[in-house]
């Protein structure tokens, strides 16, 4: 009996002193954090989840900001996190539905936990945009910004995905976020439910809350683990959703290439051309091509061509396409590469002001088709292909037909092992002076003809790797290349020397 009474004794003086404990810290908590009242009413009807450390609140603290977006319906709120993706990229990670590339133009604010504030501009950052049900923003935060020695950036633990961490029903998980726009709030809760990138989470939440990120609950100070950022609440059902950081990045960002997001100018539609057949093809950053007329492409029905998609406002259309405008006004159009894309024919077809393209994190690994993919640009002075792979390319037919401003070019990075098609290749490409394609094979090359034709500038090129047994057609090779001779020309190949 008195041992009993003495483990009676000894769980309530346990208990009393947990309650302490979380009175304690709840008391630092609402002094440290200033906790709205609303929220924390709202935390209490939660009885059985655990309470945050005071130090990791801290230090997780310098991590979060508050966002306001001005527009003409008025301010709207949301809750942003600072992580550290990678040495090189530092960002921003927010929900889509809080920041987006339609508020470009807006006013958008950042406060840190100093109170200190910035103008967010997207105009050269790195940002990266998923839309719903993913619902994620990341965007670049740079040395140069008012705010980037004010804050700390989150170590995110790549490993910390569902598929190589305990993550689970029930894990105990907590937030900081700004709710109604008002002071941090700091809130706990458990894991409810997982699916393939989603999950259910019970943190009390409420509006402005949009893009505060989920984190494991432990009392390292020096393993803060974000595993989500919430994105929607279901106050009547006490739950909340909220997206793995880990799977989207896993899956959509990693190994992507920076430059596969490409903004296009505004176009401006008429009255005039509405309801017509507006044709868009490809063009690069700041200058868009279109014109009034139908689709002549061979390749438009391909399957492999719609991986290349446009992106109309919030419509995706694809790679060469004709569209109906059906109002008058600016719209913005985004060109998306996918990382799968298998043909990159015509993809730069016709675009006489294009002057320079910088494709050096252009992701080639799977692209077998590059027929005509520069031809026409008549204006391009530079262009870098340095990183271009080109393993598995057998069609380069065409490619630099008519770049009459080109002065040099650099493929020595190309291999053309699986190359049957280079006729015309350079046509027309009346400024190159030298082309040192000394790495170049073409054992397995079988039309060459006119490929070098018009380039009359060329005065040396070495084919010293050339061999032409499987070509079939090697019709004016040389045709008007009127500063060449023959003995510039650095080959063994006696079908290529009989051509002068």
């Amino acid at each position: 009996m008195d041992s009993s009474k003495e483990k009676t004794a000894k769980n309530d003086s346990k208990s009393e002193l947990k309650n302490e404990i979380k009175q304690e810290l709840k008391s630092e908590l609402k002094n440290e954090l200033k906790i709205c009242s609303k929220n924390e009413k709202e935390c209490e009807a939660y009885t059985g989840h655990k309470p945050v450390p005071v130090k990791i609140i801290a230090k997780v603290l310098e991590s979060i900001c508050k966002i306001t977006v001005e527009t003409n319906k008025g301010k709207l709120y949301g809750t942003g996190f600072f992580m550290n993706y990678s040495d090189s990229l530092k960002c921003l990670m927010t929900n889509y539905h809080v920041i987006n590339p339609s508020l470009e133009n807006e006013n958008i604010e950042i406060e840190i936990h100093n109170k200190k504030k910035m103008k967010l501009k997207f105009k050269n950052r790195y940002t990266k945009f998923i839309e719903r049900p993913k619902d994620m923003a990341m965007i670049e935060i740079k040395e140069s910004d008012e705010i980037y020695k004010d804050i700390e950036f989150l170590i995110y633990d790549l490993n910390c995905i569902k598929t190589r961490y305990p993550l689970y029903k029930g894990v105990d998980v907590f937030s900081i976020e700004h709710p109604c726009g008002d002071d941090a709030a700091c809130a706990s809760g458990t894991i409810m439910n997982i699916y393939e990138y989603e999950f259910d989470h019970d943190i009390s939440t409420d509006n402005g809350s949009s893009g505060c990120p989920i984190i494991l609950l432990n009392n390292n100070i020096n393993l803060i683990q974000v595993i989500g950022i919430h994105k929607e609440g279901d106050k009547k059902h006490n739950i909340n959703g909220g997206t793995f950081i880990g799977e989207i990045f896993n899956k959509d960002l990693i190994n992507e290439n920076k430059n596969n997001n490409y903004i296009l100018a505004e176009i401006n539609i008429k009255e005039g051309d509405i309801n017509k057949n507006i044709r868009i093809i490809f063009s690069y950053e700041k200058w868009t091509r279109i014109c009034k007329s139908k689709i002549e492409d061979k390749y438009k029905n391909e399957e492999e061509i719609k991986k290349c998609e446009i992106k109309i406002e919030n419509e995706l259309i694809p790679f060469h396409y004709v569209h109906k405008f059906k109002s008058k006004g600016k719209y913005k159009i985004k060109y998306s590469f996918k990382n799968n894309i298998t043909k990159t024919c015509c993809m730069f077809l016709s675009c006489p002001s294009l002057t320079n393209i910088d494709l050096s994190n252009f992701n080639t690994n799977n692209v077998t088709d590059m027929y005509l993919m520069f031809a026409g640009c008549s204006s391009l002075t530079n262009i870098n292909l340095s990183n271009f792979n080109t393993n598995n390319v057998t069609n380069m037919e065409g490619m630099f037909e008519g770049c009459s401003s080109l002065t040099n070019i650099n493929l020595s990075n190309f291999n053309t092992n699986n190359v049957t098609k280079m006729s015309y290749m350079f046509e027309e490409c009346s400024s190159l002076t030298n082309i040192n394609l000394s790495n170049f094979t073409s054992i397995n090359v079988t039309y060459m003809e006119f490929m070098f034709a018009g380039c009359k500038s060329l005065t040396n090129i070495n084919l010293s790797n050339f061999n032409t047994n499987n070509v079939t057609n090697i019709e004016g090779m040389f045709l008007d290349c009127f500063s060449l001779k023959k003995e510039n020309i650095i080959t063994k190949d006696k079908k290529i020397l009989n051509q002068f």
